[in-house]
C-alpha cells in the first residue's frame, strides 16, 4: 500500500477529519443560503414597494419598482401579474397583456391571474366596438363584442375558486351582453347567496329582472342595493325609473330627488332630468316637468323618448302645435337612432334598407 492510499485510509477513520469536512460543507451551504436570501430579499423589496405604490394609486412609481422586480426575476408569476396590472392602469394595454399572459403561463392555477387577463381582453374588445361606433356612427351590437377567450378564462378562474366574486360578476356582465340572462342570473345569484353585501350585485340582478319584465323583483333588488350602499346614486336613478314604469310616481320622485347630481357620471344626468320630468308630469306639475325636460335635451338631444314626453306635456298644457312639433322631432330622432342600431345610415344606398 502506497503512502497516499495509507493517508486516505487513515483519514477515513479519523473522526477529526470527518468533523472538519462536515463543518466545511455546512459553511458553504450557509454562504450560499445567505446570498440567496439577500437576493430574494432585494427582489421582494422592489415588489413590496410596487405593490404599496399601486395600492396608493401612484402608478408611475409603482411601474418603475415592478419593472425592476421583473428584471431581477422574470419567471416570477406574481411580479409579472403586478407589473401587468400596473401597466393597464397606465393605459399600456399591449405591454400589460404580454405580462399578464406570462403570469398565467407561469401559474395557470391562479384564479386572480386568469381574472385580470380576462377582464383586460373583454374590456379591450368592448372599447374597440365603442370607438368604432363613435367613428362611424353605426351602432355595434353588444352580443357581437364579447371576447370569447376572456369568457373562457373567467370560467376557469371560477372553477379554480368558486368564491372569486370579481370573476363571477365579470362573467355575469359578459353573459348579460350576450343576452344569456339565464347564465348571467346564475352568476349574480351565486354572489348574492354567498356575499349579499357585495357592491352592485343587487343592481346587477335588477338589470336582469328588468330585461325579463320582473318589475317587482327589480324594485326589491334596487332597494336592497340602496339599503346597503346609500351612496350608489345610479341605483336610485334606476329605481326611480322602474317605479315610474310601475306607476308609483310619488315614490319615484322621492328616490330621484335623493340622487346627488355631482355623484353621477355625466352620461347619467340627462336620464335623471328626463326621469324627474316624467315624475312631475305624472303628478300634474307641468311647468316643472317642461323645465327639466329642456335640461335633459340640452345635454343629450338624441333621446327619442324625450321628444315624445315633450309632446305629451304640451298636449296636457293645451298647446297642440308645440305638441305636434315635438312629435315630428320624435319621429325623426327615433328613425335616426334605429338606423344606427340596425347598422346603416341615411346616406347609404336604399338597397341596404
Amino acid at each position: 500500500m502506497d503512502s497516499k492510499s495509507k493517508c486516505l485510509k487513515d483519514h477515513s477513520f479519523n473522526p477529526t477529519f470527518k468533523g472538519f469536512r462536515r463543518i466545511e460543507v455546512i459553511f458553504f451551504l450557509f454562504v450560499w443560503l445567505f446570498c440567496f436570501v439577500i437576493q430574494v430579499g432585494a427582489e421582494s423589496l422592489q415588489y413590496q414597494e410596487a405593490r404599496e405604490r399601486f395600492e396608493k394609486g401612484e402608478f408611475l412609481l409603482a411601474m418603475l419598482a415592478a419593472q425592476k422586480a421583473v428584471e431581477e426575476s422574470s419567471e416570477n408569476a406574481a411580479y409579472r401579474h403586478l407589473y401587468g396590472a400596473i401597466l393597464l392602469e397606465l393605459k399600456q394595454h399591449s405591454e400589460g397583456e404580454i405580462n399578464l399572459r406570462k403570469a398565467v403561463e407561469l401559474d395557470p392555477d391562479s384564479a386572480e391571474f386568469l381574472y385580470t387577463l380576462a377582464d383586460l381582453l373583454i374590456t379591450q374588445k368592448s372599447d374597440v366596438a365603442i370607438m368604432k361606433e363613435l367613428r362611424t356612427g353605426i351602432g355595434q351590437p353588444r352580443f357581437g363584442n364579447v371576447d370569447q377567450e376572456g369568457v373562457e378564462l373567467l370560467k376557469r378562474a371560477i372553477k379554480l375558486n368558486p368564491e372569486h366574486f370579481k370573476a363571477r360578476h365579470r362573467l355575469g356582465r359578459a353573459y348579460t351582453d350576450l343576452n344569456r340572462h339565464d347564465l348571467a342570473l346564475e352568476q349574480f345569484q351565486a354572489i348574492a347567496d354567498k356575499n349579499p353585501r357585495y357592491p352592485w350585485i343587487h343592481s346587477s340582478l335588477a338589470v336582469i329582472y328588468i330585461d325579463e319584465g320582473s318589475v317587482e323583483e327589480a324594485i326589491k333588488s334596487l332597494k336592497k342595493e340602496i339599503e346597503l350602499y346609500p351612496e350608489h346614486h345610479s341605483a336610485r336613478l334606476e329605481l326611480g325609473e322602474v317605479l315610474l314604469k310601475f306607476g308609483d310616481s310619488e315614490q319615484a320622485l322621492k328616490e330621484l330627488l335623493a340622487v346627488k347630481e355631482e355623484a353621477l357620471f355625466s352620461k347619467d344626468k340627462p336620464a335623471l332630468y328626463l326621469s324627474l320630468s316624467k315624475a312631475y308630469r305624472d303628478i300634474g306639475k307641468l311647468e316643472k316637468a317642461l323645465t327639466l325636460l329642456k335640461q335633459s335635451i340640452a345635454l343629450d338631444g338624441n333621446v327619442p323618448n324625450a321628444y315624445y314626453l315633450g309632446s305629451q306635456i304640451y298636449q296636457q298644457m293645451g298647446k297642440p302645435e308645440l305638441a305636434r312639433q315635438q312629435m315630428v322631432t320624435f319621429q325623426k330622432v327615433y328613425r335616426e337612432e334605429r338606423q344606427k342600431k340596425l347598422g346603416f345610415m341615411d346616406d347609404q344606398p336604399s338597397s341596404r334598407k
